[in-house]
């Protein structure tokens, strides 16, 4: 009998653990890139006009992931940033939580997209989802790329005119430059339920051009494409590591390299 009770006890506090594994968030992220056209023809000084779409993917099997305060995504040296040579009028305090954009603000729109997000607690099926429009705006001279947020329509939770700010900075290696896009603390949590960016789907113009140099340049363009048609790609997940009292603790930061064809 004291056998038994002790195996019974075993499988008891095996289960238990099993649980709280499952409990847990095990957040995955990918992310997929491409250019358009497809395969540019970049020659010796003379980079191509290229779009660009980017899809992130954040996950836990269907579940609530942890909030992202921060999303940095890497950028190969071949694709130049031309965001310095585009307007750039609007700040986000012109935008946020504003009723409307600013009609001046329209020379500085770069792209646009979908994206979705998840409320409720991390490892648990989700409590809301919302569809998102996504617009992104050139900003502070080049050095910020705002991505507005609005409710799509028929969604029930009202997102007027949010930022997510988009800074961008050097990167290092077989990287040109990279994007840190913080998503404001108050679209992280709400009510208590925390809120996930689970999907974002961006395509920045092709059509959209400033001038550089007397040419038509568009917001990014290729300046050379190796041999083995792929350039570098990298984004990393930065996870909420400070969960509430009574919330499972976050899962680590999510790293994803990858390649992107030229």
């Amino acid at each position: 009998m004291r056998r038994l009770l002790v195996v019974g006890g075993a499988v008891a506090v095996c289960l238990a653990i099993a649980a709280t594994v499952a409990f847990a968030a095990a957040n995955t992220v990918t992310y997929d890139s491409k250019l358009s056209p497809a395969h540019p023809k970049p020659k010796p000084g003379k980079p191509a006009n290229v779009g660009y779409e980017g899809i992130l993917d954040v996950s836990n099997g269907g579940n609530q992931p942890d909030s992202a305060p921060l999303t940095t995504i890497f950028f190969p040296k071949q694709l130049q940033n031309n965001a310095k040579a585009f307007p750039s009028p609007c700040s986000v305090a012109d935008i946020d939580g504003k009723p409307s954009i600013p009609a001046k603000c329209k020379p500085a729109l770069v792209g646009s997209g979908t994206a979705t997000s998840f409320a409720g607690t991390p490892g648990q099926p989700p409590a809301l989802t919302e569809k998102l429009l996504v617009q992104a705006y050139n900003a502070k001279k080049g050095k910020q790329l705002l991505l507005v947020l609005n409710q799509a329509p028929g969604e029930a939770v009202p997102i007027v005119n949010r930022v997510i700010i988009g800074t961008l900075g050097k990167a290092s290696g077989k990287f040109g430059y990279k994007v840190g896009f913080a998503v404001p603390t108050d679209l992280q949590n709400v009510g208590g339920l925390q809120v996930a960016l689970t999907h974002f789907d961006v395509k920045i113009s092709k059509s959209k051009t400033a001038r550089l140099k007397g040419k038509k340049v568009t917001y990014l363009q290729l300046k050379s494409c190796p041999s083995s048609k792929k350039v570098p790609t990298q984004t990393t997940v930065h996870f909420d590591n400070s969960a509430g009292a009574g919330m499972p603790a976050a899962g680590p930061d999510v790293t994803v390299p990858g390649t992107m064809a030229c």
